[in-house]
């Protein structure tokens, strides 16, 4: 499955239909491992070369504009494997403690080579294999395999319907955005109470997902701009997705205060009265809150946030009631909070145009 691929949507029963980016994502590892598989072959290498096989189910199950850098990484981590168990059978015999040894040297080595912060489990997959088959020839049998399916990954893989990554980041985006503005749209009808209703664990469930979708998206697009540097195909999609990014990065920075607003109002729809200092709690930040909404909505879309900011200043400006509690006092400061990164984000993108 891709990082940036969108899903299709869940069907009663536990099936969905395929997307169109998970069709052309099988699509392109069934012809990078079948070219891989006939490559090795021809050349002599092996009459069935599994380990050619293997870069293209590995590396194209991801971001297939990465497929370069994971593969320079699987060649490492080969290499790396391969070396550490040619060493032990030239050195030691065939045993636990020997298998041990490799395994523990396997582990260190795989700390040099880390994808994502994570170490390489394909160096300890090499070494054991290798260790496994003494052989002679395999070691080097199973390098040239590799070499052979990461030569057609890394050549073949990002040319096969690669996918727009500022297109799809835009598309995640633009779902998050509708599931905000439809739950903030709710909590400004019922500033007072829980949005929940029948089903109330569930929808909170699903509630408090929402806010890992931005640091997804986040991860999702510092992904995306390392995998333009080895795309030729995409290369002019940088610049649109510098304009995704910067709305990723609004949303990100808002998520957190948005989560807080969304939890203490459901705190507070869920207590049976209001406390002696929340007299005028059913008022609740309604108003503000709308134009809070309707500002953060637009600027996620893309568009220039300058008149609705300006319209929830002066609402936010009017302030709460005399009375006020302390819980009215909170919401207020949470969605000033998310006025002033929308205000940073408008200076940022807008001011001057």
């Amino acid at each position: 499955m891709s990082v940036l691929g969108r899903l299709g949507r869940p069907v009663p029963g536990g099936l969905r239909p395929l997307s169109v980016q998970e069709v052309r994502g099988g699509a392109r590892m069934v012809l990078c491992a079948t070219l891989s598989w006939y490559l090795a072959v021809e050349l002599g290498i092996n009459s069935a070369p599994i380990a050619a096989v293997l870069p293209a189910v590995f590396t194209l199950s991801g971001i297939p504009l990465w497929a370069p850098r994971l593969g320079l990484y699987r060649l490492g981590s080969v290499l790396l494997g391969v070396g550490i168990a040619a060493l032990a059978l030239r050195w030691l015999p065939v045993s636990t403690l020997s298998l041990a040894v490799v395994v523990s040297a396997g582990y260190l080595a795989s700390l040099l080579v880390r994808i994502d912060g994570a170490p390489s489990q394909q160096v300890l997959v090499s070494a054991v294999l290798v260790f496994g088959v003494p052989v002679s020839g395999y070691p080097e049998q199973r390098v040239l395999e590799n070499l052979v399916g990461i030569a057609v990954v890394i050549l073949l893989g990002p040319l096969l319907w690669p996918p727009d990554p500022s297109r799809l980041l835009s598309g995640r985006l633009d779902a998050y955005r509708d599931r905000l503005d439809r739950l903030l749209a709710e909590l400004g009808r019922h500033p007072g109470r829980a949005p929940l209703g029948q089903g109330a664990g569930q929808k909170a469930g699903q509630a408090g997902g929402l806010w890992q979708q931005p640091h997804d998206l986040a991860r999702d697009l510092d992904r995306a701009r390392r995998a333009l540097r080895w795309s030729v195909t995409h290369r002019r999609s940088a610049a649109a997705l510098d304009e995704v990014g910067y709305r990723i990065q609004l949303a990100e920075r808002t998520a957190a205060p948005l989560h807080c607003l969304t939890a203490q109002l459901r705190a507070a729809g869920g207590q049976a009265a209001a406390g002696p200092g929340d007299a005028h709690a059913g008022e609740g930040p309604g108003p503000l809150l709308d134009a809070v909404r309707h500002a953060l909505i637009r600027a996620l879309a893309g568009a220039d946030p300058t008149e609705p900011i300006a319209r929830a200043r002066v609402i936010g400006e009017r302030g709460g009631p005399a009375g006020s509690g302390r819980h009215d006092s909170l919401l207020r400061g949470i969605l000033l909070l998310v006025l002033d990164r929308l205000d940073d984000y408008r200076e940022a993108h807008f001011t001057g145009r």
